[in-house]
């Protein structure tokens, strides 16, 4: 299955989490079960309703890893973000960003732009047109200040 899928669903969860969901098991299917039905490539190639193990690993990482780490990433996001609160922030893109930004600060195995490039069409696919020049300016502003801090 293509990462750009379970990238979706991990955003998807991180969402639903970070709104008051549970975002446990039965949320991951219902995921794979929208995304089939809205044709995301890849999620045809897995059984009904399971994501395989690669991606279950993936979506549980990173899911996980933006929850416990939320808050340094929402300082990267505020910082990057000039003139913008987090509070006003659409929730969609923020989510969209922190699933970037976790993976620029602590997967090694993505690369910067990589990360960018997948949260633009993310945003793309699930968010106002206008929002990805916000969402790729801050994204660009933290890769940059990522590199430069090594």
């Amino acid at each position: 299955m293509s990462r750009i899928t379970a990238r979706t669903a991990a955003m998807q969860l991180i969402y639903e989490k970070l709104s008051g969901g549970q975002g446990g098991e039965d949320s991951l299917r219902m995921v794979y079960d929208e995304l089939r039905e809205d044709g995301v490539p890849g999620v045809s190639s897995v059984g009904r309703n399971e994501p395989n193990e690669a991606d279950r690993s993936y979506i549980t990482r990173v899911l996980e890893g933006v929850l416990d780490k939320r808050y340094a990433i929402d300082e990267k996001i505020a910082s990057a973000a000039q003139g913008w609160t987090i509070e006003r922030m659409p929730m969609i893109d923020l989510t969209i960003m922190r699933l970037a930004v976790w993976e620029m600060m602590f997967d090694p195995e993505v690369p910067g732009n990589v990360s960018i490039s997948e949260a633009l069409e993310l945003t793309e696919r699930y968010s106002d047109p206008e929002d990805k020049k916000f969402v790729n300016g801050v994204l660009g502003t933290i890769l940059r200040d990522l590199e430069a801090e090594t």
